[in-house]
């Protein structure tokens, strides 16, 4: 989920979409804390909307709720700017901010205190990014789950996340689980709202599966602006617009 989609939906709906249960992605969430806790390096990949950042994000509740150690990040360039997010998450006090200083603080709080590092929205990571995980990696306990729109764009990082047994791809709902996401999201977004009595079998046409688009739909169907003065959605509208709004 990029930053500007988060800063897009405000508070309430950042609350509310946590309230969503994470459907039909069982087994993927399965297979991710069975790597994690063989501390083996894994990807999981998919189109935008396919749901990557909320499985990493529910993999981090899991992890945490364990007594995992646990960091969120997300791909950033440049690689110093890469470094100084994850040191101010760690709370990595350095009086020197070059990139070698940083590295070195970092590799010193990684060794002593091993962590699952979910890394979002991997772009074609540069060699840089890949000494300097290889040398987390290298630290007792450290692992590292990743997440990318394609199993090839991650870049150098291919060198980590080489493993295909560890690579997972994000496919669309089926039919159950996304009527079971839409239920699910109407009720959440659109409770107190009146609906067309076609409206779930439009989203679910609409969407094809793509969870990030059926939560985007009943985002957009609760704003006025795609409601006309009858009270019918336009329904139009909110389709084209929620291709610009994914939800990753």
């Amino acid at each position: 989920m990029s930053s500007t989609v988060l800063e897009q939906l405000g508070a309430s709906h950042l609350k509310a979409l946590s309230e969503l249960p994470l459907i039909g992605r069982h087994r993927e969430m399965a297979k991710l804390l069975r790597l994690a806790a063989a501390k083996t390096p894994a990807l999981i990949y998919g189109a935008r909307g396919m749901g990557k950042t909320r499985v990493l994000f529910n993999l981090r509740s899991a992890l945490s709720a364990n007594g995992t150690d646990v960091l969120y990040v997300r791909f950033a360039q440049p690689f110093h700017s890469f470094l100084l997010e994850i040191a101010n998450q760690l709370s990595v006090e350095c009086v020197k901010t070059s990139s070698i200083s940083l590295r070195g603080a970092l590799w010193k709080a990684f060794g002593a205190k091993p962590h699952v590092i979910l890394l979002d929205d991997i772009q074609e990571a540069t060699p840089p990014f890949y000494r300097f995980l290889q040398r987390v990696l290298a630290a007792n306990g450290n692992t590292i789950i990743g997440a990318a729109v394609h199993a090839h764009a991650v870049g150098a990082l291919r060198h980590i996340f080489w493993n295909q047994q560890a690579a997972i791809p994000l496919q669309s709902l089926n039919q159950h689980d996304a009527g079971a996401l839409i239920e699910g999201a109407i009720s959440v977004f659109l409770a107190d709202i009146p609906l067309p009595s076609d409206f779930a079998s439009r989203v679910a046409r609409a969407a094809r599966g793509n969870p990030g688009r059926i939560v985007e739909m009943c985002i957009l169907a609760a704003n006025p602006t795609y409601r006309a003065a009858d009270r019918h959605i336009r329904f139009g509208a909110l389709v084209l617009d929620s291709l610009t709004r994914l939800l990753p």
